[in-house]
């Protein structure tokens, strides 16, 4: 784990221990909540798997996948602001680093795609905006530009970048009193696995947006052949942050039930490769609190077998394994366009 990893990791089990009870194992009463399906709102449910004591409820009405009991607003809201936030966001959203680089190209990869279903442009809003850096390329595409951010920094970020303060908003959706059939695009990416009431919000979608408008969502795809193999070893299931784990059904079922009509699902395997399944067998990942580290002689040869999965002509292999998944349905993240 490099060093990167190594303060991550440390700053979560400093999380961990003041949110868990050691001796039970499980979530302290004072931090902790037992909801239904954020979906359909059954109460029945069976375990999907668990990972840190955390609890992956699945629903037996309607098949979501969720955390419960889930971590209440209060510890919710001191470990956004805690230093593994911190660490991290600082990673993610640096201006200079590979992070923010292929973040950029999604982005603008998503907004070519809107663009094939909004004939003209309009008024867009992008919900969790990160540092701006989509909002400033449908700024510069012609869109007029609104966006809702709860992190006071990266408001200020996008602010500057925009080189405006005009229609940045510092606050929750629902506090910004935003008029009914407001808006042409509305752009969420990958923030609906965070929010403790998707339905409400799906909904308020629905009252704020125009006839015909799109409606864009992306979020990982907890159907994907990625989860199947390396299951709660993955970086995203992470119950901190993650409470929401949607399928195409499942993200499906909550768009219908509030109104909106789904054009199409389109799925994207960036990790599902050998080079990349592998090193999840290594050691444990920074979004774990029970660390792991495979043996070194297996270590090795996982690594030399990565690498050569890396390189022509074996990286071949690896396109196919994408392109196989995404061909059937199976990707590791899906990108929901529906129109209202």
């Amino acid at each position: 784990m490099d060093n990167y990893g190594s303060l991550l990791r440390k700053a979560l089990v400093e999380q961990h221990k003041i949110i868990f009870d050691y001796n039970n194992k499980k979530v302290r009463d004072e931090f902790c909540e037992y909801i239904n399906c954020p979906v359909c709102n059954s109460s029945k449910q069976t375990t999907a798997f668990t990972k840190d004591w955390f609890n992956f409820s699945k629903c037996s009405a309607c098949g979501m996948i969720y955390v419960n009991p889930r971590l209440n607003d209060k510890a919710t809201y001191q470990f956004y602001n805690s230093e593994w936030t911190r660490i991290y966001n600082e990673k993610k959203f640096g201006t200079n680093t590979n992070s923010s680089e292929v973040d950029d190209k999604i982005n603008y990869s998503n907004l070519r795609l809107i663009n094939e279903y909004k004939l003209g442009k309009g008024a867009l809003l992008e919900v969790g905006i990160g540092k701006g850096f989509f909002l400033k390329q449908a700024s510069d595409a012609g869109y007029t530009v609104y966006g809702v951010e709860l992190n006071k920094n990266n408001c200020e970020s996008a602010i500057q970048l925009l080189g405006s303060s005009d229609h940045v908003y510092n606050m929750d959706l629902f506090e910004t009193g935003f008029k009914a059939e407001s808006f042409d695009v509305i752009y969420m990416r990958d923030v609906l696995e965070h929010v403790p009431n998707p339905k409400k919000l799906v909904a308020e979608f629905n009252r704020i947006a125009k006839k015909g408008c799109i409606i864009f969502i992306e979020v990982p795809n907890i159907d994907g052949w990625i989860y199947k193999l390396v299951k709660e070893r993955h970086v995203c299931n992470f119950a901190f942050e993650h409470i929401n784990y949607w399928s195409p059904k499942t993200l499906t079922t909550i768009l219908t039930s509030c109104g909106f009509t789904v054009k199409n699902i389109y799925h994207e395997s960036l990790d599902f490769k050998i080079a990349h399944i592998l090193p999840h067998f290594i050691e444990t990942n920074y979004s774990s609190v029970n660390y792991y580290k495979a043996p070194v002689i297996i270590s090795f040869m996982i690594k030399v077998i990565s690498k050569a999965f890396s390189l022509p002509p074996l990286n071949m292999v690896d396109y196919l394994l994408s392109f196989i998944a995404n061909r059937l349905k199976r990707g590791s993240v899906i990108r929901v366009i529906a129109i209202k």
